[in-house]
């Protein structure tokens, strides 16, 4: 009787050490397909279909960027004429501030209207300039793929 229940404990043991990681195991075995094989024809054309949705999308934006791109131009050479002209005037700060004398209050405030007029044009050219850097670039870089 008692060899019967040392081998019934043997037997007990070697089972549990077998099945004690069967919790693991079975979530193991629980897979699902996650991946599907597919020959090399269906993935061109997947990719021709995908393509053909795609690129004339890309083409509309690419032509807006591009009259973007040309009305900043424009915008940056009007502003750059007009800083041209006037820095070629003498209405500088230091000119409002050294004739004063001579004009009268309205003449004063009118140079001081131009002069802040000026750079905020100035201000204006810069960060259109910044944004037709970003531009070109973002072109450079679409033309390259």
């Amino acid at each position: 009787m008692e060899d019967c229940c040392e081998e019934a404990h043997d037997a007990q043991e070697i089972i549990r050490q077998g099945t004690y990681d069967l919790p693991r195991i079975t979530r193991v075995l629980e897979n699902e397909r996650v991946f599907l094989l597919i020959d090399e024809a269906t993935v061109r054309r997947y990719k021709a279909d995908l393509t053909d949705e795609i690129e004339p999308q890309i083409n509309e934006l690419l032509s807006r960027a591009e009259k973007g791109l040309q009305i900043l131009l424009k915008r940056e050479s009007t502003l750059r004429t007009r800083v041209e002209t006037t820095h070629s005037r003498p209405s500088s700060r230091a000119a409002v501030n050294t004739n004063k004398t001579g004009m009268s209050k309205l003449e004063i405030r009118k140079l001081q209207m131009l002069v802040r007029q000026r750079e905020r044009v100035e201000e204006e050219l810069a960060s259109l300039q910044a944004e037709i850097d970003e531009l070109e670039l973002a072109a450079m870089k679409t033309k390259k793929k």
